[in-house]
């Protein structure tokens, strides 16, 4: 826009404002007064003065409104009725902006209590889930409390230890779902190592660490639990030892202790990394002291009864248990027509080794000569003490050639063996009885009728031999 166009504009305003007829437009305006005139200059001045110092849109805006104002003047003057319309104007004006700021306000307000209705219904939206998470936890830990107390009353009743020990690994993979493997370790005394005792694992395989892998000792030296979250990132061990046990990534692995000392370990473990968290090992310390005081149970119940059956000085079977098995040994041959042995020994002027170097060296003697018989048998043989230097060996599904050969080495490898008696090398004999069944007797007490006489023969005989044929 030119910069001369709005004072021309506004003059042409003015003029056609001060004319009291302008027939084109038939406005019929009186002359306007000299005070509304003067007015209508000094607006045009002001106007001229805005478009010298702010420009020709804001003299444009203002040479606009100030005719507009002019031309009502006019016609105020002409009118004074119409100076009412800006009050009244005014007065709807604010009413209705009193309104629209009241209505304006009531929708906010509505606003925020919709907002902080939103924002309670989402918190107790909120607490209900936790609630109901909360729920939920809290029946599967009751769940789990049932199923622990099931599972330890079902323990009480295993007085096997392997079995008890299978029944633990599968509890266990079961309640750990995600578990691949577990495992079961106790600890050998004598050897002061881990020995495996029961495994489950989800694909069948064998374990084949039977002496445990690393992380298992780690546990059993440190008494201690561990968790395991990827075991090829794992600075506790050197990659050079946990190399060999690449599916074994994560894992919790929980010390079974029993009175401050390890018993054994329980180990679960997954070929993937992250797969247990702390829960995990803890629940798995649930079961492993669950397991550690049954398993101590059933293992002090195994010792009992083989303190009860077996000698404490030699370590053979008592003559009473020797007694029960040779009983059921007899009614098994009967039932399913088999046959075994029975062979009796006797050491060959024992009671002269107690009275010249005294009972410490029988004692010494009674041990070695026990531990050369055991030796010579296999593992379904029976060895037991007999008397004081007498013993009787039971050997099942053997005939009388085989028994007599047996009874032959025992004979020999006592013989050739060589005992310290108060710095004196000396040594020992037996002698042997052998009977069998069925050629020997149907009965327990025909047979050890028919060993006992051929053990006395073979001492009438001479001592240090072997007879089988009376």
């Amino acid at each position: 826009m030119p910069s001369f166009f709005v004072p021309i504009l506004a003059y042409l305003v003015w003029i056609a404002a001060v004319f009291s007829y302008f027939p084109v437009w038939k406005l019929d305006l009186a002359l306007l007064n000299p005070l509304i005139a003067s007015h209508i200059f000094i607006s045009y001045f002001i106007l001229v003065l805005a478009l010298a110092l702010s420009g020709p849109v804001t003299a444009a805006v203002l040479g606009i409104f100030s005719s507009a104002v002019a031309l009502y003047l006019g016609l105020g003057m002409k009118e004074p009725a119409l100076f009412l319309q800006p009050l009244i104007y005014a007065v709807l004006f604010f009413v209705l902006l009193s309104y629209l700021q009241a209505r304006e306000k009531e929708i906010g307000d509505k606003g925020i209590l919709k907002e902080k209705l939103s924002e309670d219904i989402h918190m107790a939206e909120q607490e209900l889930l936790r609630k109901e998470r909360l729920k939920i936890a809290l029946e599967k830990k009751i769940d789990r409390f049932l199923d622990l107390h099931q599972f330890t009353g079902e323990l009480k009743k295993k007085t096997d230890l392997h079995e008890a020990a299978e029944s633990i690994v599968q509890e266990v993979r079961r309640v750990l779902s995600k578990a691949e493997e577990c495992v079961l370790y106790l600890v050998d005394e004598t050897q002061e190592a881990l020995s495996l005792t029961a495994s489950d694992r989800a694909d069948g395989e064998v374990v084949k660490e039977k002496e445990g892998s690393l992380f298992d000792q780690w546990v059993m030296k440190k008494s201690q639990g561990l968790m395991i979250e990827d075991a090829r990132n794992d600075f506790r061990f050197s990659v050079g030892m946990r190399s060999p046990l690449e599916r074994i990534r994560s894992g919790c692995i929980s010390p079974l202790m029993t009175e401050n000392k390890v018993l054994g370990v329980i180990r679960v473990n997954a070929g993937q990394p992250d797969m247990f968290g702390a829960d995990d090992l803890r629940l798995l310390d649930i079961f492993s002291s669950l397991a550690a005081v049954n398993l101590r149970n059933i293992l002090l119940y195994e010792k009992m009864e083989e303190l009860a059956i077996r000698d404490s000085l030699t370590g053979l079977y008592l003559n009473r248990y020797f007694q029960q098995r040779f009983f059921e040994e007899v009614q098994r041959a009967h039932t399913r027509e088999l046959y075994f042995s029975l062979v009796l020994l006797d050491l060959d002027h024992f009671k002269r080794i107690n009275d010249e170097y005294g009972h410490t060296a029988g004692d010494i003697v009674l041990k070695n000569v026990a531990a050369i018989l055991l030796g010579c048998v296999g593992a379904m043989d029976l060895v037991a003490r007999y008397g004081g230097e007498e013993f009787a060996v039971l050997l099942p599904n053997k005939n009388k050639a085989e028994a007599l050969a047996v009874a032959e080495k025992m004979r020999a490898e006592v013989e050739k063996s060589r005992f310290l008696f108060r710095r004196v090398e000396g040594c020992i004999t037996v002698s042997a009885g052998v009977a069998a069944f069925p050629e020997g007797g149907r009965s327990k007490e025909e047979l050890l009728r028919r060993a006992d006489k051929n053990l006395y023969e073979a001492k009438h005989r001479g001592r240090n031999r072997v007879c089988g044929n009376i």
